[in-house]
């Protein structure tokens, strides 16, 4: 029998979930923060009236899930190819300084080769919804510079992906490297095979059964099962939910499955989710080592404004078209929080880096809007 105060609590968790994210969606911020701000509120930092139990911590584990499943389903690979060397080059350089300036401090402070690579990963990931509805209110997003950033943040997350496989898979288990290596591999393998191949004819074969939300409940599946088999060969289960998602986005069956997830996914587990985040996340983690801080504030602001900008640069846009797409690549979202959250359940993250996780979250969401603003002032 499910104790009663797991449903109180899931109860209070949605309502705030929900009315955060409003507030802050008035306020032209992402909403992702309102439901940051929720948990911190309900939470040890706040009025310490929730803690985040078994329960509701398997409840989160499935909205990282059902949300990377979505943005694998919204992954659009034809666009990708479209965009090609300029949106390859910003991701390139989005990725690799932040990545290298991450396990560089890291390194410097002393830290573990595995809490090195897991904070560069973090560091990496770039989340466009801040730099989207800045760009909208600009009339901007189908822009050059809109355009760009758009695809350069798609493939911004595969590469963050890879390293977040490769670092788990190495770091996690204690193997020797060549064997991780071999088993990441013949994962991807494998699952190329069964995606591009199985997928659409069994996908087929459920809309055939003429049963409600089959299609849905068998995508799902599929995505349990990825997640699955990524978790036992070591790789991290939202690999093998992403996976499933991208596979499942190149057939027909794409919109009705990502229509069936958005009601039960988004509106339950990934807002349990972030909550959760908030609840997990205490104060007093911050308020460690102020040097320390001031750097990884700054590597998390610089390296990508550098990185991307550079990357565009190269691509041939013009300097200020340049500074533009540094600065919208900027943005730090739910993939740096799903990463420093399942590095705190492996043990290679303490409540402090999964505290300054979402310090950098914070920041790095709210410098961009304004300085994008400032940098189209007097355009046609």
């Amino acid at each position: 029998m499910i104790h009663e105060h797991v449903l109180v609590h899931l109860a209070v968790i949605l309502v705030l979930a929900k009315y955060g994210s409003a507030l802050f969606v008035r306020l032209k911020l992402p909403p992702v923060l309102g439901m940051l701000l929720a948990g911190l509120l309900l939470g040890p930092s706040g009025l310490h009236l929730l803690e985040a139990d078994v329960a509701i911590q398997w409840l989160a584990r499935l909205g990282v899930i059902f949300l990377l499943f979505a943005a694998g389903l919204e992954t659009d690979l034809d666009q990708m190819r479209q965009q090609g060397r300029i949106s390859v080059l910003v991701a390139l350089g989005g990725v690799l300084l932040p990545f290298l300036a991450g396990m560089g401090l890291e390194f410097a402070y002393g830290a573990s080769s595995a809490k090195a690579a897991v904070m560069g990963t973090m560091l990496t990931a770039t989340s466009v919804s801040v730099t989207v509805m800045a760009l909208i209110d600009l009339k901007r997003l189908r822009s050059p510079e809109g355009t760009t950033i758009l695809s350069a943040a798609v493939i911004d997350d595969v590469i963050g992906f890879l390293l977040l496989t490769f670092s788990f898979a190495i770091y996690g288990g204690g193997e020797h490297i060549l064997w991780v290596i071999a088993k990441v591999v013949l994962y991807f393998g494998v699952t190329f095979l069964v995606g591009s191949f199985l997928f659409r004819p069994f996908m087929e074969l459920s809309r055939r059964i003429h049963i409600e939300k089959a299609v849905v409940s068998m995508g799902i599946a599929l995505c349990f099962i990825f997640a699955w088999a990524a978790e036992q060969v070591g790789v991290a289960e939202i690999t093998g939910a992403y996976l499933a998602g991208l596979y499942l986005s190149q057939t027909e069956f794409r919109r009705t499955i990502l229509e069936g997830i958005e009601d039960l996914g988004q509106s339950f587990f990934v807002s349990i989710f972030f909550i959760t985040i908030g609840l997990e996340t205490y104060i007093e983690g911050i308020s460690g080592d102020p040097v320390y801080i001031v750097l990884l504030a700054s590597i998390a602001l610089f390296t990508k404004l550098i990185g991307a900008g550079s990357g565009a640069l190269l691509g041939g846009f013009s300097p200020i078209q340049a500074l533009r797409v540094g600065v919208g690549m900027i943005p730090r979202g739910e993939v740096a929080l799903i990463v420093a959250s399942m590095a705190m359940d492996r043990g290679i993250f303490s409540h402090v880096e999964f505290s300054l996780t979402v310090l950098v979250v914070v920041i790095t969401a709210l410098i961009p809007p304004p300085v994008l603003k400032l940098s189209y002032r007097g355009s046609a």
